[in-house]
């Protein structure tokens, strides 16, 4: 995957979700590392265009309406 499109992709598939998504499983999902999927999720949370919530050491994210 383009680095340039990670955003958007994550971005897409948060919106798609029917239910919030681990940081995990977006990195799973679009074939990149988990510290690169945390990056831009966090990206895109001080974008307001995501939020999340923590569930112990697991962060779950979900798109903000």
């Amino acid at each position: 995957m383009v680095k340039r499109g990670i955003d958007k992709a994550i971005l897409k598939y948060i919106k798609e979700s029917s239910k919030p998504s681990s940081t995990r499983e977006i990195a799973q999902i679009l074939n990149i590392s988990w510290h690169t999927a945390d990056r831009y999720c966090l990206k895109l949370q001080l974008q307001n265009k995501i939020s999340c919530f923590t569930i112990g050491k697991s962060t779950a994210w979900f798109a903000k309406n």
